[in-house]
């Protein structure tokens, strides 16, 4: 399956729109800059003091871990995709209004790991604020649906209890499940993915199953605080 549909895993590699691009029968690469924000009176989940004010790594995209790692194999992408408007171009109707947008733009570099029944992916951004602009995504879409080229789809979100992660800005955990149509299949995702900034820069990483059964929450832990220590150096 996802030999046939890799745009389905490059599209959803944080679970962050509605996970079905595979719809608009393209693999978006573009970046655009971040969506604008929504209040929240909600704090952010943080393993850290207050957000620090950083540059981004200029260098960021050569930390970027590969190989094997935390149990995978991480192999290098070649495009990035497009979290802050991955159904761009595709007839898609989705309420509440402005569930496709993530706010999170800027990524440097990404990598993804076939796994038996899903996907693991990293993704590296220069935009130290997005955990921020996903938790108020998260928050806003936390029950989205509608229809992408004709077929309905569904997506919920529930934030979860984010582990502790030293030296880490804003984590934030969350559990994404989605329902769609693909070539007349059902497609059932769930993923559960990190997303915290460090050093002026965030890192996101997830697993997700196309094949039923939970993602694993720990294969998602110990990849993301293995990309922090790489970053912090």
């Amino acid at each position: 399956m996802f030999r046939r549909f890799p745009h389905i895993a490059v599209a959803s590699l944080a679970a962050l729109t509605i996970g079905l691009s595979a719809c608009s029968g393209s693999t978006p690469t573009g970046q655009q800059t971040a969506s604008q924000g929504s209040n929240t009176s909600e704090a952010t989940q943080s393993s850290a003091s207050p957000a620090q004010t950083k540059k981004a790594d200029p260098d960021l995209a050569s930390k970027l871990l590969t190989g094997e790692v935390a149990g995978v194999t991480l192999k290098k992408l070649d495009e990035l995709p497009d979290l802050d408007s991955a159904l761009k171009g595709a007839d898609a109707q989705i309420e509440p209004a402005g569930c496709l947008n993530t706010g999170i733009t800027q990524l440097e570099a990404g990598a993804t790991a076939v796994t038996q029944t899903g996907v693991v992916s990293l993704l590296l951004s220069s935009d130290s604020a997005a955990p921020g602009k996903y938790k108020e995504y998260a928050q806003k879409c936390s029950s989205a649906s509608g229809t992408v080229a004709g077929s309905p789809v569904k997506q919920n979100i529930e934030q979860q209890q984010a582990p502790a992660v030293e030296g880490v800005n804003d984590l934030v955990a969350a559990t994404v499940s989605s329902e769609s149509t693909i070539n007349g299949k059902a497609v059932n995702t769930k993923a559960y993915l990190l997303i915290g900034s460090v050093n002026g820069n965030t890192v996101v990483a997830q697993s997700m199953t196309l094949k039923g059964g939970e993602p694993s929450s720990e294969t998602v832990t110990e990849l993301f605080k293995a990309q922090v220590e790489k970053i912090k150096g």
